[in-house]
């Protein structure tokens, strides 16, 4: 009895000896064209003591899955799967004309903007000051022009009035005849005539036996009295008679033109004044508008335009934020992987359709590291790391880091291990199947 129990022990210790052999032999031997199924059923085995199996990935150390914020359809993708992108590099773009057109609209409000602002800040050019300057005198003259019409106006009025006044009078005299004093004073003009008439006859009498009486002085003067008393007589025939009919209908028609031209330019006075007044507020006007080109912007339109500015600038910040969401950009300098959209097809919200990773610095990450490994690693340990496309060539890595949470694929719980290799083959590329080998002991 005791015999068969030394037996089974030694055969139990060639067992783990010849398995651990295997183990060292199968990580250091080239993998053949099934080695990754090899290995993928050595990690679903139990580990051996002291060493530990798993496969994975060779993933750049930084990488994303782009898409776009918001849906529509594709106008245009500016990269090539392979291209190397600049951080900001618009990868992608969606059909986006109308928020094209309000940041542009928004560019040239924020440039209108500024530049009022700039011109309020600068103050008044020589120019400016000089047509302000200008526009004061030219309502100078406007109101000196305007204040003489309304002098003219007046004049105009007192002129009519005055007028108004002699042809009433007229009317009034010429509606009076005639008058006692006049008939005395006709009748004396007549008793003057008769006698100057007497005086140039007895002269005449004198000398009528001349026989040259014709071309003396004293028959002119008989005939100048004789036709002086017949011209008196008709006077004062006339002024007994009074004014006719026509002569007083003249004189009220005389009497209403003057009145109706006083009227006329009477109304033409507040014409007149009311030039005077848009003449006098025009140059308020003008002197106040130099007054501020000279004093120059005050706080308060200094505040609006700065303020103007900054809602201007907010409005284009916000189209353009509006416009990136129909881009897809780049976060960071690195190799575009995978291409999943074409241009014309719609792209839904988040939707992944770009793969960027910088593979300037690569490390694995295991998929497969089952919960009863794990708490036998740390990091700093030593790794081995295989590839399949590089068969009978091993890299040496270092754990670099643990995951602290675990994933579940196909039932198994499983936690991820990151490999830091630095001696990476250039050949190598990104999705790479990897096994790592880590020696625990």
């Amino acid at each position: 009895m005791k015999r068969t129990w030394v037996i089974l022990a030694v055969l139990v210790l060639a067992a783990i000896a010849a398995w651990w052999g295997y183990g060292r032999y199968a990580a250091n031997r080239p993998l053949a064209p099934d080695a990754a199924a090899a290995k993928k059923a050595a990690a679903e085995t139990p580990s051996q003591e002291g060493v530990i199996w798993a496969s994975g990935k060779l993933l750049p150390a930084r990488w994303a899955s782009l898409g776009p914020a918001t849906g529509g359809i594709v106008r245009s993708i500016l990269v090539a799967e392979g291209d190397q992108v600049a951080p900001g590099a618009v990868l992608l773009e969606l059909d986006n004309s109308v928020l094209q057109s309000q940041v542009d609209a928004a560019a040239a409000a924020l440039s209108e903007a500024q530049a009022a602002r700039d011109k309020l800040f600068a103050g008044a050019t020589p120019a400016e000051l000089a047509a302000g300057q200008a526009e004061v005198s030219a309502a100078q003259g406007s109101v000196a022009q305007v204040q003489a019409g309304v002098g003219q106006s007046q004049q105009a009025v007192a002129a009519a009035e005055a007028q108004v006044k002699i042809v009433q009078a007229q009317f009034d005299e010429l509606a009076a005849r005639p008058s006692p004093t006049e008939l005395v004073e006709a009748q004396k003009h007549v008793d003057l005539a008769r006698l100057a008439l007497q005086q140039a006859q007895a002269a005449y009498d004198r000398v009528r036996g001349d026989p040259d009486i014709g071309a003396r002085p004293e028959a002119l003067a008989l005939q100048q009295s004789t036709t002086n008393l017949e011209s008196v007589r008709a006077a004062y025939a006339t002024a007994g008679q009074g004014a006719t009919r026509e002569q007083l209908a003249i004189g009220r028609a005389q009497i209403a033109a003057a009145r109706a031209q006083a009227d006329v330019a009477r109304s033409q006075v507040p014409v007149a004044e009311a030039a005077g007044q848009s003449a006098r507020a025009q140059l308020a006007s003008a002197q106040a508008a130099l007054d501020r080109l000279k004093a120059g912007a005050t706080a308060e339109e200094r505040a609006m335009a700065d303020a103007r500015v900054r809602a201007v600038q907010a409005a284009l910040a916000t189209a353009q934020a509006q416009l990136r969401q129909m881009q897809v950009v780049a976060p960071f300098e690195g190799q575009m992987g995978t291409i999943s959209v074409r241009p014309g097809e719609l792209a839904m919200p988040g939707q992944p359709v770009l793969m960027l990773g910088d593979t300037r610095a690569m490390h694995v990450e295991t998929t497969d590291l089952r919960e009863t490994d794990v708490t036998r690693l740390k990091t700093g340990m030593s790794v081995e790391v295989t590839f399949d496309a590089l068969p009978g060539r091993i890299f040496q890595g270092t754990l670099a880091r643990i995951a602290p949470m675990s994933t579940m694929e196909k039932g198994s719980t499983n936690y991820t291990i990151i490999v830091e290799v630095p001696d990476l083959d250039p050949g190598l590329r990104w999705g790479m199947t990897a096994f790592v080998n880590i020696q625990t002991k």
